[in-house]
């Protein structure tokens, strides 16, 4: 490769990777060369259910995922890197989701609408949950890259969810003095928090993943508009 095509391919960003389909030395990946990527994603995803974002080495993600850690170095920079890749294909919102916040919550079905909406969220969140974990994590110590990352993947939920604060501010349910990015934003930051503390929930006191939802379905619900 000519210093100057080395220093094009240097260039790219990790979206640009995936959107190109290359290595780090800017080749394009064939079908062993894809598989190989896709199974560090997904050794690292694996093993960051027990380990920290800064524990875990490149050694032990090549080792378990029976490599080398030059091979791994064909493909990502480092650790974070693998994150950033899994987090490209990690939906935080649905088509489920969407359909629900184009539904009429100001009704009497809005606390049922609520409660779906919740549940579907927190399943939602669970199929990437450690990917979103780590994501958050690393974007509250400062870290750009999942700062960026967290905000790209809460866009497309954070407007869908502003139109029914807005219908319910037209039809007088809810002030219109309520700012209506800040409402949809703060109700995603009890989304994300439920979303990662219910497994956790301690039974033996009342504290159940299942009331954690209807109590923030509640709070949701009349935020929406919910006769």
């Amino acid at each position: 490769m000519s210093e100057a095509m080395a220093m094009e391919h240097s260039d790219l960003t990790l979206a640009d990777k995936e959107t190109a389909g290359v290595n780090q030395n800017g080749q394009r990946l064939g079908t062993k060369g894809r598989r190989t990527r896709q199974r560090l994603i997904d050794v690292t995803v694996a093993l960051l259910e027990t380990h920290g974002l800064r524990d875990l080495t490149v050694a032990e993600v090549a080792r378990t995922a029976e490599t080398s850690p030059a091979t791994f170095y064909v493909y990502f920079e480092g650790v974070p890197e693998v994150v950033l890749a899994a987090l490209e294909t990690a939906e935080q919102s649905n088509p489920e989701l969407m359909n629900l916040l184009k539904l009429d919550w100001c009704g009497s079905d809005g606390l049922a609408i609520a409660r779906k909406f919740v549940r579907a969220y927190c399943d939602a969140w669970t199929v990437h949950r450690t990917v979103f974990r780590v994501r958050n994590l690393a974007a509250e110590e400062g870290d750009q890259r999942f700062l960026e990352a967290r905000h790209r993947a809460a866009q497309p939920i954070l407007a869908a969810m502003m139109e029914p604060i807005k219908r319910a501010q037209d039809a007088g349910r809810v002030s219109k003095d309520l700012h209506t990015l800040s409402a949809a934003a703060a109700i995603l930051t009890l989304l994300e928090r439920l979303a990662a503390v219910t497994p956790l929930a301690q039974t033996d006191s009342g504290l159940t993943s299942a009331s954690l939802i209807d109590a923030s379905a509640h709070m949701i619900a009349h935020i929406l508009g919910a006769a």
